[in-house]
């Protein structure tokens, strides 16, 4: 199966959220929300280093290919995933997925976003991103499907 099929296929499984946030915010009238949104995309160098952090303990466990508008790399080195990932955060990138290939999952990261998602996470999976997102201090949560497509 080639990669893009896979991560097509991958987008279509249940997604979970790594976030800043411990459940989806509700809507208020005075959109105070985007307030919010809007300070920590000025202040993002903790929630970038956070995600770093957990993508590089992730990686510590799982073969990774990565996938972004600059190359597919195979279990790309410690400085090539790190310099991949600033790319992302500083917005020369759009995207970066990381597909698991061991346990058939994929982790997608996207420039704007202040959260990560997972797709198709395992039993086992679900448990080690739980302890790792925890540990610095952000939520592990089941994405909501009007959001994120169905499983």
């Amino acid at each position: 199966m080639e990669l893009s099929d896979r991560i097509d296929t991958l987008m279509d499984k249940k997604a979970y959220l790594i976030d800043i946030f411990p459940k989806t915010v509700p809507q208020k009238v005075d959109n105070r929300y985007f307030a919010v949104e809007k300070f920590f995309h000025r202040n993002k160098s903790e929630f970038e280093r956070k995600l770093t952090y957990i993508i590089l303990k992730l990686y510590c466990y799982y073969d990774f290919i990565t996938d972004s508008e600059d190359k597919i790399a195979e279990n790309p080195t410690i400085e090539e995933l790190t310099l991949l990932l600033e790319k992302c955060f500083s917005g020369k990138l759009g995207y970066i997925n990381i597909v698991l290939t061991e346990c058939d999952a994929m982790m997608s990261l996207n420039k704007d976003d202040l959260y990560m998602t997972a797709y198709n996470v395992s039993s086992e999976l679900q448990e080690l991103l739980a302890k790792l997102v925890n540990a610095e201090g952000m939520f592990f949560y089941e994405a909501p499907l009007n959001n994120f497509g169905e499983e």
